[in-house]
């Protein structure tokens, strides 16, 4: 009876604590499917497209400060684009499968894939000071590789894969294809995510 006393009872804030963590977990079971594989298919083009146009620009733009500011408009642009298609067709899936697309768990993913995506903004900018834009797409492909990691730890293991591809794409270029960095951006980012986007909709529906 002693010894019974003296091992310490969970309180009711670890109980709440541990709870909390179970329907995370839960969560993270049925999360994957408010995702629309659309968006991935359309992600994927706009990144294609994109770098058609980078491609065009290089050979059309010799001057530097006039290809830097159109780079960053067309890459602003494919950018903008996926965001938003991806916010809107999930938005739209997610409500008809009953769920929210700003659950506290996709809060979490947010800021688990922030300092992935925030190292790539800043390394552009690096970049950007010293003239070296076409340098940029293996530390690009790294940066997101990092931040889609992370989400996956909150998602099932298909965005692990996603982010392992990104990563072993990325490393690939930076150490032996410096050269061919733009091609391998649109393999990674055009056709990872298409291939992503039509793999969800195989397994969960458009």
């Amino acid at each position: 009876m002693t010894l019974l006393r003296d091992v310490p009872m969970p309180d009711a804030r670890e109980a709440e604590e541990n709870l909390r963590v179970i329907r995370q977990l839960m969560e993270r079971s049925t999360k994957y499917s408010t995702f629309s594989g659309y968006s991935g298919v359309l992600a994927g083009a706009a990144s294609i497209v994109g770098c058609l146009v980078t491609r065009w620009l290089e050979k059309t733009y010799p001057d530097p400060a006039a290809f830097r500011n159109l780079f960053l408009l067309t890459w602003s642009l494919v950018i903008v684009f996926a965001i938003g298609a991806d916010y809107l067709l999930t938005k739209r899936r997610a409500a008809r499968v009953g769920k929210h697309i700003l659950s506290r768990l996709g809060k979490q993913m947010l800021i688990a894939s922030a300092p992935g995506l925030g190292t790539g903004a800043l390394l552009t900018l690096y970049f950007l000071q010293h003239s070296a834009l076409t340098d940029i797409y293996p530390f690009w492909m790294l940066c997101y590789g990092v931040a889609v990691c992370a989400v996956g730890l909150f998602s099932q293991r298909e965005v692990s894969y996603l982010g392992a591809a990104f990563l072993l794409t990325g490393a690939l270029t930076l150490l032996f294809m410096p050269h061919l960095g733009l091609l391998m951006m649109a393999i990674a980012f055009g056709g990872f995510h298409i291939l992503y986007g039509i793999a969800v909709s195989r397994k969960d529906g458009w």
